[in-house]
């Protein structure tokens, strides 16, 4: 069973492999491997969570439990990636067909999602339409009438909210509201936001009165403005055990290694 410093470290780990992710989204085995540990790290919190005392989990909620909602609200925004898993092509057997028998190559089987019946408990986890996502994402069951779901908690955006497999029905004032937008010329919304960030970092490290110069045997704190003779001044985002992850205004993030 995973511990809290295990949990804790493994974190630092996921966090770099998503951060790195999504400045290279071009790169399809980057954005995998960061879904699977992403994955992997929500499968492995939740083994160490459910040992916890009430009030042990009272804490780490507060502490590790946020961190981790935010690496995986960062991996949501990743770009979607279809895999191909061993139940995909269940017609698909190995070995010579013999006669009569039905089989089929090169062709993906989608599953629609169907809401689980039997079983549930408060804090088990479920796939719900959210909201303030715009999309169908992982939950936590916080209400039960009866065996169904009432109230859910979203793991992306930790909103909380009635249970739902498909969006809600917009009101009429709602419908006209956002056919006049769709109207309107559309603006990417990523795009403008990171220009926007890019923008503030600059202001920031350009107008910080404490600026050190990187050294690789020094060591540093999430916060710190450095200035590195390649890439100029920048932002320490997170601190990891034998490298830094810093955000350059021109260059973005850049991982920069200690000794």
């Amino acid at each position: 069973m995973p511990t809290i410093d295990e949990i804790t470290d493994e974190l630092r780990d996921v966090a770099l492999q998503v951060h790195t992710a999504q400045e290279r989204k071009e790169e399809r085995d980057l954005v995998i491997a960061a879904q699977e540990g992403v994955e992997r790290l929500g499968r492995r919190y939740r083994e160490m969570y459910a040992t916890l005392s009430p009030g042990e989990q009272m804490k780490v909620d507060r502490t590790l439990g946020r961190r981790v909602v935010d690496v995986k609200r960062l991996a949501s925004l990743l770009p979607k990636v279809a895999t191909v898993t061993a139940d995909s092509t269940p017609d698909r057997v190995a070995g010579a067909s013999t006669v009569g028998e039905r089989r089929i190559t090169g062709v993906s089987w989608s599953h629609v999602r169907s809401v689980p019946t039997g079983g549930l408990t408060v804090g088990a986890e479920i796939d719900s339409w959210c909201g303030k996502c715009g999309d169908t994402t992982n939950h936590h069951i916080v209400a039960l009438v009866g065996n169904a779901p009432k109230q859910v908690l979203c793991q992306v955006c930790n909103s909380r909210h009635a249970f739902r497999t498909t969006a809600a029905r917009r009101t009429s004032a709602e419908g006209a509201a956002a056919n006049v937008a769709e109207s309107r010329p559309r603006q990417d919304p990523e795009a403008a936001k990171k220009a926007a960030q890019l923008r503030e970092l600059a202001q920031e490290v350009n107008a910080a009165a404490e600026v050190k110069s990187f050294d690789p045997k020094q060591r540093y704190k999430v916060g710190d403005i450095i200035a590195h003779p390649e890439y100029g001044r920048g932002k320490i985002e997170n601190v990891l055990r034998s490298s830094l992850l810093v955000r350059f205004p021109i260059g973005g993030l850049k991982s920069l290694m200690l000794t």
